[in-house]
């Protein structure tokens, strides 16, 4: 049975899904968060009863806003947005054969999967606005982008399969009938962009690993199509070399110098990789940006009592800390402490919300570190403050 579309039913699930398949990359691209709801004056939502089925109603509303809190455009995400256009202008009509293709590696919450989400989801809107005759029904069905999340473990079948069913083609029959059907699909949609997020995930260490890093190189030596990818230690991975690293990989901020070498894969010839890396406060510069990213996300927030730019003068510091210069970390905070303001009743995201709210086993872990060398600091300069001198010294 066919699932309804969100045209048919009225019970659907309010949120979106990691798409699987082209329709659900277009309800993602056409997906509009949630507007600010309108809020009467505070006196008379103070007179509500708290059980008012209007109050509960508004409550719920910007509980959803604050669900969907606007995503920043960094300027990490600018930076990718300039380098993944430049590179699809670039493959467009590029002879056959592997076109360039980007890595984009960096820890687990910095963004990665969101970014390039985001970003094509932007470069299809700008190809549904500039060329709408592409997606007229007569010409079949026109797939720009194809966004594929990797699982555990995966197999080249797997890949196969995952694109096949983002792209409606029978997964029925061997690896090479679908890989046949899933080859002519990409250029039947005229596929531009191929997106694999959570790359890794293939455990070169094992036989069908290394075998999906070569399935990743026929794809791109047979599709017409750019190739992204995303993924945690890209650099230590046999995707780039079969035995590890072998030489120093430029990424946006700077140059490493990895501790082992092997020879190249043919991927490593054709990926470029670079890095996204959680924010730093290294600069004033960078302090600018991380400061404009928490300005944003709270002239966002839909509270009664907040005192404006409270957090982008007071606080972003601490959020910085607090986070580990995670931007999911950022948004998982503020999300979850405006909730919790509403909750409350306060009606403002303050230090005692934030200090309240427990977010990931690792961002607690970091901020911990964080607290305790602040604590030994303090107890340093304390030391220092309090001894005394000597009668030697004093006569001196």
């Amino acid at each position: 049975m066919m699932a309804p579309r969100p045209e048919e039913s009225e019970s659907l699930h309010p949120g979106l899904a990691e798409p699987r398949t082209h329709e659900d990359w277009f309800d993602y691209v056409f997906y509009e968060p949630p507007p600010p709801p309108h809020l009467p004056p505070y006196d008379i939502y103070l007179a509500m009863d708290k059980e008012d089925p209007e109050r509960r109603r508004l409550d719920h509303s910007r509980n959803q806003y604050h669900s969907a809190l606007v995503l920043a455009w960094t300027p990490a995400v600018r930076h990718f947005e300039s380098e993944i256009t430049e590179l699809l202008a670039a493959n467009e009509m590029a002879p056959p054969g592997a076109r360039l293709g980007l890595l984009i590696d960096g820890p687990p919450t910095v963004g990665k999967s969101t970014l390039v989400k985001m970003i094509g989801r932007k470069f299809e809107q700008g190809l549904r606005r500039d060329f709408p005759e592409r997606f007229a029904p007569r010409l079949g069905v026109y797939v720009p982008v194809v966004y594929i999340s990797l699982t555990d473990q995966v197999t080249p079948k797997q890949i196969s399969l995952a694109i096949a069913r983002y792209l409606s083609v029978s997964t029925s029959g061997t690896k090479d009938t679908v890989d046949d059907r899933v080859l002519t699909a990409i250029t039947a949609c005229g596929t531009q962009l191929l997106i694999f997020d959570d790359l890794h995930f293939l455990d070169c260490s094992h036989k069908e690993g290394r075998a999906s890093n070569d399935h990743i190189k026929f794809l791109a030596n047979h599709t017409p199509c750019t190739i992204i990818g995303t993924g945690v230690d890209l650099e230590e991975s046999p995707l780039l070399s079969e035995g590890g690293p072998s030489g120093p990989v430029k990424s946006n901020t700077r140059v490493k110098s990895p501790p082992s070498s092997g020879p190249r894969t043919q991927t490593a010839g054709r990926f470029s990789r670079q890095e996204l890396a959680p924010f730093t406060l290294d600069s004033k510069t960078e302090i600018l940006w991380w400061v404009g990213v928490v300005h944003s996300l709270e002239n966002a927030l839909c509270l009664y009592r907040h005192e404006k730019n409270s957090l982008t003068r007071r606080h972003w510091r601490y959020l910085h800390a607090r986070t580990n210069g995670s931007i999911a970390g950022l948004h998982a905070l503020l999300r979850r402490s405006a909730v919790r303001a509403i909750a409350q009743g306060t009606e403002a995201v303050t230090r005692e919300i934030m200090d309240s709210i427990v977010l990931s086993y690792a961002h607690e872990r970091a901020y911990a570190k964080v607290v305790e060398l602040q604590s030994r600091q303090s107890a340093k300069s304390r030391s220092k403050l309090n001894k005394k001198p000597s009668a030697a010294e004093g006569n001196a």
